[in-house]
């Protein structure tokens, strides 16, 4: 399973890589939707389930934040949704509510950030917040690819 799992979350890293890189908003979360979803899919296998659940509603988050359609209501509401959602999936103590605590600060982020950089500098508190979840949960693909995100 964790074979597996690290497998899918390979294929998500280079896509934060890919958000890391490109210049335009618009690119960037569609970049992170689709890492927020293989991301949701790898947390099966990992068996994190507060993770996946976060997950979920990040992808549909960062969608709707690449096509202009994300309000500060939308914002409450997702808020809302992670934080009920992710207590109730968490299994893991403490450590499930890693996702949790990310996924709202960039959750909160996306509606408030503007500019290229504050977003960039607001993926890399989310970042840094996965990457210890990750090499907690045993998804070494993700926290050493973040890592070297991170660093570079």
């Amino acid at each position: 399973m964790l074979i597996i799992g690290n497998g899918i979350s390979f294929v998500a890293a280079i896509f934060m890589v890919a958000s890391c890189v490109v210049k335009r908003k618009r690119t960037i979360f569609l970049c992170q939707f689709l890492e927020c979803a293989l991301l949701a899919v790898a947390s099966v296998f990992f068996g994190a389930l507060a993770g996946m659940t976060t997950l979920v509603f990040s992808a549909i988050r960062n969608l709707l934040v690449a096509n202009d359609r994300y309000t500060k209501p939308m914002m409450t509401v997702f808020l809302i949704l992670t934080i009920v959602a992710g207590v109730l999936a968490n299994t893991r103590g403490l450590v499930g509510l890693l996702p949790v605590f990310a996924t709202v600060e960039y959750t909160i982020c996306c509606h408030y950030i503007v500019g290229e950089k504050a977003t960039k500098c607001s993926i890399f508190v989310n970042v840094l917040l996965w990457v210890i979840y990750s090499f907690l949960i045993c998804d070494l693909s993700t926290a050493v690819s973040d890592t070297i995100v991170l660093l570079l």
